[in-house]
């Protein structure tokens, strides 16, 4: 618990000019030690790599030392091992904030909630991208442009993530600061902020289609709205959350064995 204060306290001493109570996105930038780029002209890019999702922009550092500069619209997937200081060293939510988790330490009172938090991917894991055509949200919009989206699923129906980071404050009165330090030994108001990863979900259709999940259980059934019985069913016989991305990774991969006829 300690750790989280010490980040809650640095996190503020870095945006101390956010307004108190106010919630910011920053930028996220995910930096790579190993990359395989497949580029859309068919040629092949690798080394160490920076993705720039907000711009869906990516840095590949080339043998000689240089960089190379790719535009989504280049890229049909790419992917990437080692990340370094990766948002699952951060607090992750959905875009739909799950029911509060009630906290495991001690002398935080009945009402003392805590982020939930993403357990770090194994050593060395291999993670993939695909860049789709997506509308950005706008769902009457005729213009769509390349973005980059995280692949959690196999198919044919794909699970796919985008990130964002988000800080938010933490008030001296919050009872993780109560229960580590005597009544009056910190300063009122807002005294730090801690980052969250804020995940949004989608699913990639074999058309090549995004469908966003911005109420994952709602939207996850009436996709697959045939199969959303037995969906329902396998959520609650194995106590999976359409909230984790984990989770909701295997939801999709149910999903699928059911419309194809592959599920035991």
């Amino acid at each position: 618990m300690k750790a989280y204060i010490r980040r809650a306290l640095v996190a503020g001493l870095l945006v101390g000019g956010l307004a108190g109570g106010a919630a910011a996105q920053r930028p996220l930038v995910q930096q790579f030690a190993g990359s395989l780029v497949l580029l859309t002209s068919g040629d092949t890019l690798r080394g160490p790599l920076t993705l720039y999702t907000d711009r869906d922009l990516l840095l590949v550092q080339q043998p000689d030392q240089t960089i190379r500069t790719v535009a989504a619209g280049a890229v049909a997937a790419f992917a990437v091992r080692g990340e370094q200081a990766r948002p699952g060293d951060y607090f992750e939510q959905t875009q739909l904030l799950p029911e509060p988790r009630r906290s495991a330490y001690s002398g935080g009172g009945p009402g003392a909630v805590l982020p939930p938090r993403r357990p770090p991917l194994p050593e060395g894991a291999t993670r993939v991208f695909r860049c789709f055509r997506w509308n950005r949200g706008y769902e009457y919009a005729d213009y769509r442009s390349p973005a980059f989206f995280e692949q959690l699923s196999a198919g044919p129906v794909l699970l796919l993530r985008r990130q964002s980071l988000v800080e938010r404050p933490v008030a001296a009165t919050d009872p993780m600061f109560l229960s580590a330090y005597p009544a009056g030994g910190l300063p009122r108001g807002t005294v730090g902020y801690y980052i969250t990863a804020r995940s949004a979900f989608f699913l990639g259709t074999p058309e090549g289609e995004v469908v966003a999940l911005r109420n994952p259980r709602r939207h996850l059934l009436a996709y697959f709205r045939a199969e959303a019985g037995q969906l329902e069913q396998y959520a609650r016989q194995h106590r999976l959350s359409f909230q984790d991305s984990g989770d909701l990774a295997r939801l999709v991969t149910y999903a699928n064995a059911l419309r194809t006829g592959q599920a035991p």
